[in-house]
């Protein structure tokens, strides 16, 4: 009877997980103020879309490349 054969199989690696967004640090969302009136007071926040990553949360400029 001939021998054996096997195979060797390496270690499955994940793959590199996209870099979080440093403006948003990758929620996708960042914080405004909000000023009204005629002297501009700040009268609170606001959530709006993160304009570095549009809402992704992903970086769109990693230093990988």
């Amino acid at each position: 009877m001939p021998a054996r054969r096997t195979t060797a199989r390496g270690k499955r690696t994940a793959p590199a997980a996209e870099p979080a967004c440093p403006v948003c640090r990758g929620s996708g969302w960042e914080t405004e103020s909000v000023c009204v009136g005629r002297s501009q007071r700040r009268v609170g926040t606001s959530e709006v879309i993160c304009p570095r990553c549009l809402g992704s949360g992903i970086d769109p400029t990693p230093d990988r490349y």
